[in-house]
């Protein structure tokens, strides 16, 4: 029959917590003790996701706010002869910012229909 050697009691209750992960290790046997448990597991971090900044509460964590496509696509109105109330704007200079726009709103749609292939 197996025998608990551990000898965990509640004098050195942290000590255990510490080499098992539950508290930072805080003395060379504990890290040993850690290391050792945890010695086949690999972690592939480079840091990038770590943000100490944001752990020890100086920062929040950035919102990532979505906007909808309806949204975007609302926006139809003729920016540059809009500037400064300009009536004087000649109809070929109206077309041909029309034409850009409705070009613009062609390639918006074909890049949206390619990425979501």
């Amino acid at each position: 029959m197996a025998q608990n050697k551990a000898h965990i009691n509640t004098e050195n209750v942290d000590e255990w917590m510490a080499s098992t992960g539950f508290l930072f290790p805080r003395t060379i046997k504990e890290l040993l003790r850690f290391e050792k448990l945890y010695k086949d597991i690999v972690i592939n971090l480079d840091g990038c996701q770590i943000d100490p900044e944001i752990i020890l509460g100086r920062r929040t964590a950035p919102v990532v706010i979505p906007i909808s496509k309806e949204f975007v696509k609302k926006e139809t109105h003729f920016r540059m002869a809009a500037r400064k109330g300009d009536k004087n704007v000649p109809q070929h200079i109206l077309n041909k910012i029309k034409m850009n726009q409705d070009k613009r709103k062609k390639d918006d749609s074909e890049s949206e229909e390619n990425s979501a292939q």
